[in-house]
């Protein structure tokens, strides 16, 4: 008898523990705005911390058609056409690569690849990268910034030859 009331309570609690996760999980999201004064790009990236990693799911206009380089970079700073925000978010010092794909070991923390762009200036992307969180641990991004680059990452070495920063959004915690 004591046997089953201690694994229903086991159960009970992985439960609630999982279920808890779900419910207060941590979000943020970052606006994301052209870097020139001209520039028409807008859109929302929305991060959110999960069980199998941060999940970012990215919605953006008025962009040319194609492939774009996007990316979190160092800091939160979108001055001076993005240039203030640093380079790519690389903690660990690796090479770049294709972070879901290549894992942290073999990319930087920030290399999300691309994002595709249709002929009506719009895109969207989701993925979830694990082992990046939104505020805890050295991968945390809360307070980076998104860029989208001119060009397509052709994930050439040092970090993927993409072009100059055409968008960008500083990535702010909005809650559980």
């Amino acid at each position: 008898m004591l046997k089953k009331a201690f694994l229903a309570a086991m159960i009970s609690t992985t439960l609630f523990i999982s279920f808890a996760s779900q419910v207060f999980a941590e979000k943020a999201v970052a606006i994301v705005q052209g870097t020139t004064g001209q520039s028409l790009i807008v859109g929302k990236v929305y991060f959110e911390d999960t069980s199998g990693g941060l999940k970012v799911n990215a919605d953006l206009v008025s962009l040319p058609a194609g492939k774009h380089g996007f990316h979190i970079h160092e800091f939160g700073d979108c001055s001076d056409q993005a240039k203030a925000a640093g380079g790519h978010f690389n903690p660990d010092g690796a090479h770049h690569g294709f972070l879901p794909k290549d894992g942290l070991e073999n990319a930087h923390a920030g290399d999300l690849g691309n994002i595709e762009i249709a002929k009506d200036g719009t895109g969207k992307l989701e993925t979830t990268i694990p082992g990046l969180a939104l505020s805890t641990g050295k991968h945390n991004v809360a307070g980076r910034a998104v860029i989208v680059h001119e060009k397509e990452d052709d994930f050439g070495q040092p970090v993927g030859n993409a072009g100059s920063r055409i968008g960008c959004g500083s990535i702010q915690i909005t809650g559980k």
